[in-house]
């Protein structure tokens, strides 16, 4: 809507936008199935995916705070927070297009975050019901 409504220029290509996107809501359902399997209840999960979730997004994303500014110790948290990447991926496929090496570190990044989270969900789910 964005390149339609407001005329920004997307200079990538829409299949590396879908992968992007497709691995990082991968990301999102892993972290908040982890979640969901460490927490007992509603409230404490919802706190949970907030401290966890949408402020490091917030934050590490690139996109309200640059990153090469903080200090070392907040740039090596950000390099665990998924929306790094995604935003990396957005901001090259809509102002230089398909830029490979970025593009495919990214992705990767995406892509190893996806299996950590996942790997830690199948080795904290329960298999019985108390």
């Amino acid at each position: 809507t964005a390149v339609w409504l407001f005329g920004v220029p997307f200079r990538g290509s829409l299949g590396v936008l879908i992968l992007s996107s497709s691995l990082f809501m991968l990301c999102s359902l892993g972290q908040g199935l982890l979640i969901s399997t460490l927490t007992r209840n509603q409230l404490v999960a919802a706190q949970a995916s907030v401290l966890t979730a949408f402020l490091p997004a917030f934050y590490f994303s690139n996109f309200v705070f640059e990153i090469d500014s903080m200090p070392l110790v907040l740039r090596l948290i950000s390099y665990a927070v998924p929306a790094r990447y995604y935003v990396s991926t957005l901001q090259t496929e809509f102002l230089a297009g398909d830029v490979w090496n970025v593009i495919l570190a990214d992705l990767a990044g995406l892509g190893l975050f996806a299996v950590i989270v996942f790997g830690l969900t199948a080795l904290t789910t329960r298999t019985r019901l108390e």
